[in-house]
C-alpha cells in the first residue's frame, strides 16, 4: 500500500513538473506586463504572489533548486517594499536577475535536470477517526490540489476537490462533509473568495468545520478569515502529517458527544438539567448522594460537571477540590448552579477557578451557553498545556523545529558534575553507493525500517528526529561519558541486528554511530550536529575521536562584532499560559541573531561577544522599543499582554534607561500597570542587593513590574523577599524539573504567594509535575515552545504535540 501511495506522490511530482512550462509562460507575463504598466503596486504584488505560490509548490514536490530560486525572488520583492524603495535603477537589475534565473531553474526543473528531494510520506495511517470522513477541498491549483488529496486519501479520508466555492456549493446541496479546507486566495484576487465562506455555511445541514489554508501569513489575512467563520487558518506551504492531525482533532471536537455529570440533592433540579443538556446533544450522568460523586467520576470520566453549593455531607465548593485533587480532573471545567445570591460566596466560589456561576432559576439558553463555552475553553487549555509541557511517558519523534529548540535548551543547560547530555548521529557507510544503486523508492522503505527499530531502542528520556534517508539522531539526557558511549553501541546493535528487506530481497546494514556531548561551548545546535557528524565520519575512517568541541564551536561561531540591530537581530515569544485563563497574557522577550543560515541563534550564544562600550545598552533600548510595537500594533493583544524583558547588568548601570523606558510606554498605546516587566536573575540581586532596591523603587516610579528569575539557587533569597517588592517569581529549572529541593520549593511557593507575587514555573517536563505544581499554587507556566514576531502572538493554529497530550496524559478525562 505504501509503495502505491509513492509511486501516486512520483507521479503527482512529474505532472507538476510538466506544468512548468506553462507556469514560465504566466511569470513571463506578469514580467512584461510590469515593465510596460512603469511598475504599478499591482503588477509588483502580483509577481510577489507567483513566486510565492511557486515557493509553495517546490516545497510540496521536493524541489530545493526551484524553491531556493523562487523564494530568493519573494524575499527581495519584500525587503524592497519594506525598506520603501522604487524598481528602478539598479533594483531592476537585480529583479530582471532574478526572474531570468528563476525561468532558468523551471526550464531545467522542466527537463528533468533539477535536484530532486524525496517526497515525504505520510506517518499517519489509515484509522477509525478517518474512516468515513469526507473532506471537500476548495482550490484553485489542481495539481496542488492533487497532491494534498493523496495524502489525505492515504490517511483514511475520502475527499472531493473542487476549484472553486461555486461548483462546491452545488454539492453541498446534496453532500454534507466532515470538514472544509479551502484556499481562498485565488490569483489575482487576494481574499475576496472569503465572501463566499458565507454563502457556503448557510447551506451547511450542521456545524461542520471550514480550514482556511493560505500562503498569506500578514495578521490582517489571518483575522479576516477568523472573521469571515473559520474554524482555523493554517499556513502554506502544508505540512500534511500536521493537516491530518488538525483535520482529525476539529472534526472529534465537533462530532464527540461531550459528558456531564450533575451533583445535586435535589432529584427534580438534576432532571431538568438533564432533559435541557440531553436536547442540546450532550450524554448526561445524575448524582443525587454527593458523596458518591468521586467514585463515580472516575468510571464516567465527565468531560464537564454541573456542582450544586449547598448540599448534605460535603458542600459544592468541598467537592470541587476533591474533585481538582485529582490529576485526571485538574482541568476538569467545573460550572456552579446555585439559589445562594450571597455576594461573598459567589466570590469563593469563584476563586476556585470555575468556569462559570449560574444563579437559579436560569434560562435554558443560558445553561447550554456556559456549557458550551466552558468546554471549548478546557479544549483549547489543554492544546496550551500540551505545549507547555514535554511528555516524558513515551520517546517521540520531534518536528525539526522542537528537537533543534530542545536541543539548544541542553546546550544552555550548565553541565553537572561529570555528567552531559549527548547527541547520537546514525547513520550507514557507503551510504551514496547504496542509494545509487537500489533508487530513491527502496531507500526510503529502507529507511522506514530504520525509524521503526530507532523508536523501538529510544527510551523515555530520549528524542529523536531523521535528518535524510537513513540518517537519524538521538537526544540522550545528562549521563557519564561511560554511559553514553555504552547506550550509542546498544544503538548500534539493534539497529544493525537484523536484516532489512527491499525488492523481496533480505540486505544486511551496519551502521556507525557519532557521539557529541553537549558542552556549552559547542554553543548552537548547528555546531552540536556537526560535531557529531564529524564524530561519525571519524568511525567510519577507524580514527579515535578527539575530544575538540571548544576548538570547533569557536572555529563556527560567527563574528558578531559588526551586528547591525535593524538588519541582523529578531525578537521572539515564549508565551506564559495560566491554567485559570484562556487568554495568553504574558510573554517573555527573546532577542535572537539571524544565522547565515537563516537559523535564529540564541542571545546565549552572542550576546557575551558584543564587547563594544554601550552596545548592549543600545541592544536593549531597541528590544524594548520593538517588542512595545509589537504588542501595541495587535489589537488583541495591546489592551492586556505583559512583556518580560531581560537586561544586561550594564545597562541597569544607566539610570536614564528608565527613563527612557517611561517614554517608550507613554508614547505607546498600551495603558495600565506592570505592561513591562523587568527579568533580574537572584545571583545577581543577592550580590548587588542595595541597587537591587532602588532599581525596584523606579520601576515602581514608572509603573512597570519586576521578576525575580531562577529563585531557589540560594536559600538566601527568602529573606530578601520580605524587603523587596516584587510582583514576580520565576522558579529556577532545577527546583521545577529535577525536584532536587522539595521543602525549598514549598518554602518559596508559599512565601510568594502569601506576599502577592506571582509564581512562574518553567521547562516542566510532564503533565503529572505540572498539576503537582499548580496544587502548590503556581498558576503561571512558561513553556518550550517560541513564537516569532509575524504570527502576532495568534496561538489556535498550533497544536504540536496535542494529539500525544490528550492522548496519553493524565488530563485525558474523554478516555
Amino acid at each position: 500500500m505504501q509503495q502505491e501511495f509513492r509511486n501516486q506522490l512520483e507521479r503527482l511530482r512529474q505532472q507538476f513538473a510538466a506544468s512548468l512550462p506553462e507556469r514560465a509562460h504566466r511569470l513571463e507575463e506578469i514580467w512584461s506586463h510590469l515593465r510596460h504598466l512603469n511598475w504599478s503596486a499591482q503588477g509588483i504584488a502580483a509577481l510577489q504572489q507567483f513566486a510565492h505560490k511557486l515557493v509553495e509548490a517546490a516545497t510540496s514536490f521536493g524541489f530545493p533548486e526551484l524553491h531556493q530560486a523562487a523564494l530568493q525572488l519573494e524575499n527581495f520583492i519584500t525587503e524592497l517594499n519594506e525598506l520603501g524603495r522604487s524598481f528602478g535603477g539598479l533594483e531592476y537589475a537585480q529583479l530582471e536577475d532574478h526572474v531570468e534565473h528563476l525561468s532558468q531553474i523551471m526550464a531545467a526543473t522542466a527537463g528533468g535536470k533539477a535536484l530532486q528531494a524525496p517526497l515525504p510520506s505520510i506517518a499517519i495511517k489509515n484509522s477509525e477517526e478517518t474512516q468515513g470522513k469526507t473532506i471537500f477541498l476548495i482550490d484553485p491549483d489542481r495539481i496542488l490540489a492533487a497532491l494534498c488529496s493523496a495524502y489525505l486519501r492515504n490517511a483514511g479520508f475520502t475527499v472531493e476537490h473542487f476549484d472553486n466555492p461555486q461548483t462546491c456549493m452545488q454539492q453541498l446541496y446534496l453532500d454534507s462533509p466532515a470538514a472544509i479546507l479551502m484556499d481562498p486566495d485565488f490569483e489575482r484576487s487576494g481574499m475576496q473568495a472569503l465572501g463566499s465562506l458565507h454563502q457556503i455555511k448557510s447551506l451547511l445541514t450542521r456545524d461542520t468545520p471550514i480550514l482556511l489554508m493560505s500562503g498569506r501569513t500578514d495578521v490582517n489575512a489571518k483575522l479576516r478569515a477568523l472573521r469571515a467563520g473559520s474554524s482555523d487558518y493554517l499556513t502554506k506551504p502544508l505540512d500534511f502529517d500536521f493537516l491530518v492531525e488538525k483535520l482529525i482533532n476539529i472534526i472529534t471536537l465537533h462530532t464527540k458527544v461531550q459528558r456531564v455529570m450533575i451533583v445535586d440533592d435535589d432529584p427534580a433540579m438534576t432532571s431538568l438539567q438533564a432533559e435541557i443538556l440531553r436536547y442540546a446533544g450532550m450524554e448526561v450522568l445524575c448524582l443525587n448522594k454527593p458523596l458518591h460523586s468521586l467514585q463515580q467520576a472516575a468510571k464516567f470520566k465527565p468531560d464537564l460537571v454541573i456542582l450544586d453549593m449547598h448540599m448534605p455531607d460535603i458542600n459544592g465548593m468541598e467537592l470541587a477540590v476533591l474533585l481538582r485533587q485529582d490529576p485526571e480532573f485538574l482541568l476538569l471545567p467545573i460550572i456552579f448552579v446555585t439559589a445562594d445570591t450571597d455576594t461573598n460566596l459567589h466570590k469563593s466560589i469563584k476563586a476556585l477557578g470555575v468556569n462559570a456561576l449560574l444563579t437559579k432559576p436560569f434560562e435554558v439558553a443560558e445553561l447550554i451557553n456556559v456549557c458550551e463555552q466552558a468546554l471549548a475553553d478546557t479544549s483549547a487549555l489543554k492544546n496550551r498545556v500540551a505545549r507547555v509541557t514535554r511528555q516524558a511517558q513515551q520517546p517521540q519523534q520531534l518536528n525539526r523545529s522542537y528537537f533543534f529548540s530542545a536541543l539548544e535548551d541542553e546546550l544552555q543547560n550548565n553541565s553537572l558534575g561529570n555528567q552531559n547530555s549527548a547527541l547520537y548521529y546514525f547513520s550507514i557507510d557507503k551510504l551514496e553507493e547504496l542509494s545509487k544503486q537500489l533508487g530513491q523508492v527502496a531507500l526510503l522503505d529502507l529507511h522506514d525500517q530504520f525509524c521503526r527499530r530507532l523508536n523501538e531502542t529510544a527510551g523515555s528520556d530520549e528524542q529523536w528526529i531523521d535528518l535524510s534517508p537513513m540518517v537519524a539522531c538521538v537526544l540522550a539526557s545528562k549521563r557519564s561519558t561511560e554511559f553514553h558511549r555504552q547506550r550509542g553501541e546498544q544503538f548500534v546493535k539493534h539497529l544493525s541486528s537484523q536484516a532489512y528487506s527491499t525488492k523481496g530481497k533480505s540486505l544486511s546494514l551496519e551502521f556507525k554511530l557519532g557521539v557529541a556531548s553537549l558542552e556549552h561551548a559547542l554553543g548552537t545546535a548547528n555546531n552540536a550536529l556537526l560535531r557529531a557528524e564529524q564524530a561519525f565520519e571519524e568511525s567510519i575512517n577507524g580514527t579515535t575521536p578527539i575530544n575538540n568541541t571548544t576548538a570547533n564551536s569557536e572555529k563556527n561561531l560567527p563574528d558578531f562584532s559588526q551586528v547591525v540591530f535593524s538588519r541582523d537581530l529578531t525578537l521572539a515569544f515564549q508565551p506564559i499560559i495560566s491554567l485559570e485563563d484562556a487568554h495568553i497574557e504574558h510573554f517573555a522577550v527573546l532577542t535572537r541573531l539571524r544565522g547565515e543560515d537563516g537559523e535564529p541563534i540564541a542571545a546565549g550564544q552572542f550576546l557575551s561577544r558584543l564587547t563594544q562600550p554601550g552596545k548592549r545598552v543600545e541592544l536593549d533600548r531597541w528590544a524594548l522599543q520593538q517588542a512595545v510595537s509589537a504588542i501595541a500594533e495587535n489589537s488583541e493583544t495591546r489592551e492586556q499582554a505583559t512583556l518580560f524583558i531581560h537586561l544586561a547588568e550594564e545597562t541597569l548601570q544607566q539610570s536614564a534607561f528608565f527613563s527612557f523606558a517611561a517614554n517608550v510606554l507613554r508614547s505607546s498605546r498600551l495603558r495600565g500597570d506592570e505592561r513591562l516587566v523587568f527579568m533580574l536573575e537572584e545571583s545577581w540581586i543577592i550580590n548587588h542587593f542595595h541597587q537591587a532596591r532602588e532599581i525596584a523603587k523606579a520601576l515602581r516610579d514608572i509603573h512597570c513590574g519586576i521578576c525575580i528569575t531562577r529563585a531557589g539557587e540560594n536559600e538566601q533569597i527568602l529573606s530578601l523577599l520580605e524587603d523587596l517588592a516584587f510582583n514576580y517569581m520565576r522558579l529556577s529549572p532545577k527546583l521545577t524539573s529535577d525536584a532536587t529541593n522539595p521543602k525549598l520549593l514549598e518554602r518559596l511557593i508559599t512565601s510568594a504567594t502569601g506576599r502577592g507575587i506571582k509564581v512562574i514555573a518553567t521547562q516542566i517536563e510532564n503533565s503529572h509535575n505540572l498539576s503537582s505544581l499548580w496544587m502548590q499554587g503556581v498558576r503561571l507556566f512558561e513553556g518550550f515552545f517560541i513564537q516569532p514576531p509575524d504570527s502576532a502572538f495568534h496561538l489556535q493554529n498550533d497544536i504540536i504535540f496535542a494529539k500525544e497530550f490528550v492522548q496519553g496524559s493524565s488530563f485525558n478525562s474523554s478516555q
